[in-house]
């Protein structure tokens, strides 16, 4: 017989993520202590075992607690389709840079969750980078529409073009990693202006071609 799940009280589960979440962003996740985010939230550390099982699966919930707040909480303008990819870049840099001044470690923790992912424990690696996936296909449906208002050349498939533009979000994503291995102090979207802007290149390339018009 499964033994049944026993019930979380919802407000000592709010005191824990929260608690969870700037310990996190602040430490990190090898430095941070249970212990520490027990005296804040205010319950015994049995209890955050109880409930997460592991400092592992703590940590992980405290990204998919962050993410889902960052989807419940950008300005819905955010999903209204743009014009064209660069426009998409932009606005969704706006617009994660504002949550960031309102939810600083909500965005320490994702930045640092996802840029440093290779550094964590092989099981979270594996729940990160599907977040990670799922959050994509967001962002894919959103190109597809802005694709659909975009006058492609004769011959060019529009799945194939989604595709490749995928492609680039992967090649950025990695570029991000990439910096963040010897820059792992990143906080705010400001510290990743570099890679927003070489995103609008990227964009920009990929509409207008990189060929002189003869």
């Amino acid at each position: 017989m499964a033994r049944k799940e026993t019930p979380k009280d919802p407000e000592k589960v709010t005191r824990i993520l929260a608690a969870a979440t700037h310990e996190f962003a602040v430490h990190g996740y090898t430095a941070a202590k249970t212990d520490q985010i027990a005296v804040v939230a205010q319950v015994s550390k049995g209890l955050i075992f109880h409930y997460y099982g592991s400092k592992q699966q703590l940590y992980f919930q405290t990204v998919v607690a962050a993410t889902e707040r960052i989807k419940t909480e950008v300005n819905p303008q955010a999903f209204k389709t743009p014009a064209d990819l660069v426009t998409l870049v932009v606005r969704s840099t706006k617009y994660k840079a504002e949550f960031g001044r309102q939810h600083p470690d909500e965005m320490r923790l994702m930045i640092n969750a996802y840029g440093n992912v290779d550094k964590l424990p092989v099981k979270i690696q594996g729940e990160l980078r599907e977040l990670y996936a799922q959050s994509l296909q967001v962002s894919q449906v959103l190109i597809g529409k802005v694709i659909e208002r975009l006058p492609l050349r004769p011959g060019v498939d529009r799945e194939t073009v989604i595709q490749l533009i995928m492609g680039v979000y992967q090649q950025i994503f990695a570029e991000f990693q990439a910096h963040m291995a010897v820059n792992p102090d990143a906080e705010t979207m400001l510290d990743a202006q570099w890679i927003v802007d070489r995103a609008k290149q990227y964009m920009a390339i990929l509409e207008n071609g990189f060929v002189q018009p003869e």
